[in-house]
Formats: C-alpha cells, sequence, structure tokens
C-alpha cells in the first residue's frame, strides 16, 4: 500500500461515499443526498495501490484552540483489509499529525464501525448515547479521543 496525502475537495469526498456506502450495509437505513463537508484545513491521506488507485484512506481536518485534529472519515475497501493496512495507515496518520503539532485526535464511531480499533490505537472513550439504527438497535454512537 502506498499512501498519498491530497487537500483534494474530491479525494476526501470519496473517502466519505464509501464510508457512508459501508454504513448504509450496516444499518439497512435509507440512502439520502449527503456529501461530505467542506472543512477548513481538511486532508486526506489515501490508501492507494501499486497503481496509485485509491482503495479509502483517511479524511480529517485541523482544529485550533487547541491545535488539534478532527478525523471525519476513515475507510478501506475490501481489497486493503486484513493484513494489517488499517493499522499502518492510522500509525502513519498518527505520526503525521503530530509531528505537524497536534495535541489530540478527536473522532466519532458507531457500534457497528470500528470502536475496538480505535482503542487499540490509543483512544478512549470520552462519551456514548444511543442510537438506534435498523440493522443494529442497540448501536451506540461514541466520541472518542487520543492525546499526544
Amino acid at each position: 500500500m502506498i499512501i498519498r496525502l491530497s487537500k483534494e475537495y474530491d479525494d476526501i469526498a470519496a473517502i466519505h461515499d464509501a464510508l457512508y456506502t459501508y454504513n448504509l450495509s450496516k444499518t439497512g437505513e435509507d440512502r439520502i443526498d449527503v456529501h461530505a463537508k467542506h472543512e477548513a484545513e481538511a486532508e486526506a491521506m489515501l490508501a492507494c495501490d501499486e497503481s496509485g488507485k485509491a482503495h479509502g484512506g483517511i479524511a480529517f481536518h485541523w482544529q485550533n484552540d487547541p491545535r488539534r485534529v478532527f478525523l471525519d472519515y476513515f475507510f478501506l475497501d475490501d481489497t486493503l483489509r486484513g493484513g494489517g493496512n488499517g493499522k499502518y495507515i492510522f500509525e502513519q496518520f498518527l505520526a503525521r499529525v503530530k509531528a505537524a503539532g497536534a495535541v489530540r485526535v478527536d473522532l466519532t464511531t458507531n457500534t457497528f464501525q470500528a470502536p475496538g480499533f480505535y482503542q487499540k490505537m490509543g483512544f478512549r472513550i470520552v462519551a456514548g448515547e444511543p442510537n438506534p439504527v435498523r440493522l443494529v438497535p442497540e448501536n451506540i454512537h461514541y466520541t472518542m479521543q487520543k492525546e499526544f
């Protein structure tokens, strides 16, 4: 896997759209017309194959006071799942934002997504509230943080 950095909205939107499609498959919710947010200081780390084709990645944006990062979207398609690729790109992401001055990373996730993965990466749950969805009535929506 090759990691390519981007500030292009289309790259951020591609990660959003792939994650949204995945979420619909897990929740049974109906598709509505939603788009990735246009955030100031938004970036993406794309997970690419040898040909340069992106198969997901991490999209995030910077926040201030204190200088921190909000992880907007993280998705890898099936071609890159397993074998440690998720951990690898996430470690690269954490190293990059820490070196660039982030004191914390914030994110939200759901029971059907990856709270266990984020905990293994050093995040702690700071809040959780029930958020039932059709196929996961016991779903909890978590807010998580990792401080450097």
